[in-house]
């Protein structure tokens, strides 16, 4: 049997948000209202809870033994929650430079991280840019004020609006992809065609798409 390559991604979850979605049943930490967007990444903005998870990541990241010795560096590193996009970027880059230190960084890797509508301003896509992340993974899910609020999210429509042109007037980010739910409940035909062509006049480089499924404990699960 051959041994097995050593890994050349990472999946570093992130798991604060401003409020739990209805079909949300991801291990997250609902901030509340303490978690407005912040102008940039200053030390003003950093949530205690959010500095002492990264804390304890990178302890977790200084911890984890390679599968091996001969130095294959990550092509890949994701950030994922949870909503990323509410971690300061000082503390991004913390943990981008503790993946770097133990198993090394390719000379190109693409570097991801998951954002809601509403949850950064263009300075602080800009800060995120300039640590080294290059794709963002944008989670709109719906263009329709009414099915945004039925599904719990944080944001609206506008909100979906200004991020888009935030991320698509981003210079150095030419990687970006959307996210959409369908089947949601009392989405019509209609309604997905919509969110269709305003997915299409946005020009994501990647667009998936979820299809609803009611988990067990969430607040979809008991309606």
């Amino acid at each position: 049997m051959l041994p097995p390559l050593p890994p050349a991604s990472a999946y570093v979850h992130l798991p604060f948000c401003r409020k739990r979605c209805h079909y949300c049943d991801f291990p997250i930490v609902a901030l509340g209202s303490s978690s407005a967007p912040s102008h940039g990444g200053g030390e003003a903005a950093e949530d205690p809870r959010i500095v002492d998870y990264v804390r304890l990541l990178l302890r977790e990241v200084t911890a984890t033994r390679p599968v091996s010795d001969d130095g294959v560096p990550l092509e890949t590193v994701f950030f994922g929650g949870g909503t990323p996009s509410l971690v300061p970027p000082r503390l991004v880059a913390t943990v981008l430079d503790a993946l770097r230190a133990r198993f090394g960084l390719s000379a190109c890797p693409e570097v991801s991280i998951e954002m809601d509508p509403g949850t950064f301003d263009a300075a602080k896509l800009r800060e995120l840019v300039g640590v080294g992340v290059n794709r963002v993974s944008l989670g709109v899910q719906a263009f329709q004020e009414d099915l945004l609020r039925a599904c719990g999210r944080a944001h609206g429509v506008k909100e979906v609006h200004e991020a888009v042109a935030i991320v698509t007037a981003c210079e150095g980010l030419q990687n970006w992809s959307m996210d959409l739910i369908s089947s949601l409940p009392n989405q019509t035909q209609e309604m997905w065609e919509e969110s269709l062509r305003c997915t299409v006049d946005a020009r994501p480089t990647h667009v998936s798409v979820y299809d609803l499924q009611i988990e067990q404990g969430t607040k979809f699960g008991q309606m």
